[in-house]
């Protein structure tokens, strides 16, 4: 009975052990939160950038925060708040007493804006702590500072480099390089150690005294593409821009064309990559193809449908099996507004507060649009969008997704002017513009019986969108 009541302890032992390796702990103070839910995200598809909820940390009404943030391996976060995109390394059994950056809104152009990019910082650490022992803490020499101090040191030298290249001044980045390594030989981080050489690669970049090859050979080379490390993708982002374009256009590389665009044979197109001496294996030649494809799809470099041919390949037999999920990923981003599919879903608040999704409006067509309540074209289209729904509501629904700071803007615009469809407040979904490639105001999509879209973009109320409604009513036998 001894012995199995011992082994029971010991079996309790380990299972705490490996549950508490499997979270780490966030704690601080942030009294310019009060109250507020901080969504937790990471980058699911580092090609796309696209990123996904991990969890949503609770500030306290008193300012304070103690989150236990469930990780299973080594990982980035990072937090939007305002025009804030705050970073941060997370260890599985490791707790950090952080600091959150001033609460900085966007303003009404930040948020009316598709290309606004936040302000990227790395997430102040106090100290960081084993998450079952709090008392063994490290204050100044934590991986996240480092990673602070290191990335402001080589951010500081960049701009040097190029100020420097601008005034043709010289400037020795081998000795710069090595000046800085100095400073960490004792640090034996290996992670950090890769950290540091990614990081120099876009110094050599910037200093342009060096080719992809020895790039390749000196500072991205890995035994697997790291592609979870955001500053290995950066590098491999700068070295491997257009590489398909530009290649396609030398001696070696002069077949791309006819096997992208007449046989998709994605083992043939690697197999000529590798031609060029900075593509060492099918790993890398793969990961540029992945990349290639969602930087190039919309440039006519080669046909759409030949570059989502190839997505397919990696989908059934890639080289990493992660490839897969990323190229599944792309495939879903590229031809999310294609006539045919579905578009992006969302979830959003209407006039009366209550939540909508494209769910609510099927059996009916569905017109779209993005607008402001202050934008001059905006404004020319409403008394147009009113005038066709008041006449075809019945098989017509108007749905605008007003970009707006405050949903009480909007409600009060319907209301003054009497337009009484459906509009709804994008504030809750700050990925949407991008979700719809919103490079303007306004913007518009037409949605069949199914949600289905068959236009993409759509004719403007102005423009002919209710012949165009006709016209594709009668072929599908709605009229």
């Amino acid at each position: 009975m001894q012995l199995i009541r011992l082994l029971a302890i010991l079996i309790s032992v380990f299972a705490c052990q490996d549950i508490s390796s499997q979270h780490a702990i966030l704690m601080g103070k942030a009294p310019q939160f009060s109250g507020e839910y901080l969504v937790i995200r990471k980058i699911s598809n580092p090609v796309t950038g696209h990123a996904t909820i991990l969890d949503t940390l609770h500030v306290g009404a008193d300012g304070t925060f103690h989150h236990q943030l469930a990780c299973q391996d080594p990982q980035w976060f990072f937090i939007n708040t305002g025009i804030f995109r705050i970073t941060m390394f997370v260890t599985p059994g490791k707790g950090y007493e952080i600091t959150l950056p001033p609460k900085t809104e966007k303003t009404e152009n930040n948020i009316r804006n598709p290309f606004f990019k936040p302000l990227v910082a790395h997430i102040q650490v106090a100290r960081e702590f084993t998450t079952g022992a709090p008392e063994t803490s490290i204050s100044g020499s934590d991986i996240n500072s480092r990673l602070f101090r290191f990335d402001t040191l080589i951010s500081s030298t960049n701009r040097q480099m190029i100020e420097a290249r601008r005034l043709h001044r010289s400037f020795n980045s081998d000795s710069v390089i090595h000046a800085i390594e100095q400073g960490y030989q004792q640090d034996t981080s290996t992670y950090f150690k890769e950290y540091r050489r990614f990081r120099y690669g876009i110094l050599k970049i910037n200093s342009r005294d060096v080719g992809l090859a020895y790039l390749m050979e000196n500072f991205l080379s890995t035994e697997i593409p790291l592609t979870g490390n955001p500053a290995y993708m950066e590098l491999f982002g700068e070295m491997y821009a257009e590489f398909l374009f530009y290649f396609s256009r030398t001696d070696e590389g002069k077949c791309i064309s006819r096997i992208i665009n007449r046989t998709q044979d994605l083992a043939a197109l690697k197999d000529t990559m590798m031609k060029h001496p900075a593509v060492p294996d099918r790993k890398i030649a793969e990961l540029i193809v992945l990349k290639e494809i969602f930087e190039i799809y919309s440039k006519d470099y080669f046909y759409g449908e030949a570059l989502l041919m190839l997505l397919d390949t990696v989908i059934r037999n890639p080289e990493v099996p992660e490839f897969a999920t990323y190229a599944r990923g792309i495939k879903e981003y590229l031809t999310r507004l294609k006539i045919g599919g579905r578009p992006p879903e969302f979830s959003l608040v209407d006039q009366d507060n209550t939540v909508r999704t494209l769910d609510d409006f099927r059996g009916k067509y569905v017109y779209l649009n993005f607008c402001t309540p202050d934008n001059y074209s905006c404004l020319k289209e409403f008394p147009f969008m009113k005038a066709i729904y008041e006449v075809h509501s019945d098989y017509l629904e108007v749905v605008t997704i007003m970009v707006t700071e405050e949903p009480a803007t909007m409600k009060d615009f319907m209301e003054r002017n009497g337009y009484n469809w459906t509009s709804l407040f994008y504030g809750n979904d700050e990925e949407l513009l991008q979700n719809y490639n919103v490079r303007a105001f306004p913007a518009g999509f037409l949605l069949d019986r199914e949600g289905i879209l068959v236009q993409s973009p759509a004719a403007l109320a102005t423009e002919g969108l209710e012949m165009q409604l006709f016209r594709i009513m009668r072929s599908r036998g709605d009229l």
